[in-house]
């Protein structure tokens, strides 16, 4: 992009818990900014949901206070807490920017291609497995809701860490054979105050 914002690249760290994605890449932003659409409340699984193919209207977006415009892989530009520490995460097409106060808070965003499963199933699945090796895992929501005019999946939960409570909140969505995520996690304590960023991460997310 030329002349109209600066993107943060991320820096390299070591490894870190992945986020369910596929292969890893790193591509070229998209040439604008989509708009920070609402999300409707989210369908439990067993709903039925078409997937739409409406792709988002591309405008500048403001960047919002105290935050910072960043790019992942496979093209996605969101925003970020300004000062948070960027780097690449150890899954597949995912960066994560960590809140340098508290490293058991952070965000995580990119995007991969997408894998032959439908996307509500796959992520279905991957909670199966994720859940195995999460003690005192709770789900807390995971079904479809519609995000920028496509099809997307919601999943919330918690689980105990080292003796300590944490929460997740994520969101899923494919446009043209590419898997996009965001993602934050915190300590459940600290899950209230980290809501704004999560929501700073949708809100903010194109394409």
């Amino acid at each position: 992009m030329v002349g109209a914002v600066l993107l943060v690249a991320p820096k390299e760290s070591g490894p870190s818990t992945a986020a369910p994605s596929t292969t890893y890449i790193f591509a070229p932003p998209p040439p604008a900014f989509g708009p920070a659409d609402s999300v409707t409340p989210a369908r439990r699984i067993g709903t039925a949901d078409p997937d739409s193919r409406p792709r988002p209207s591309n405008v500048a977006l403001p960047v919002p206070e105290g935050f910072q415009r960043v790019a992942g892989p496979g093209g996605l530009v969101t925003t970020v807490p300004k000062g948070w520490a960027i780097a690449r995460s150890s899954g597949p097409g995912s960066v994560q920017a960590t809140d340098p106060a508290d490293p058991a808070r952070h965000v995580r965003y990119g995007g991969a291609p997408a894998p032959a499963t439908d996307l509500l199933q796959s992520h279905v699945d991957y909670e199966a497995v994720f859940a195995k090796s999460r003690s005192g895992f709770k789900r807390l929501s995971l079904g479809t809701t519609q995000y920028h005019g496509v099809l997307a999946v919601d999943w919330e939960f918690e689980h105990d860490s080292a003796g300590v409570r944490k929460h997740v909140h994520s969101m899923y969505w494919r446009i043209d054979g590419i898997e996009y995520f965001v993602y934050a996690a915190a300590n459940a304590d600290r899950w209230a105050e980290t809501v704004p960023i999560y929501h700073a991460l949708i809100d903010n997310a194109s394409p």
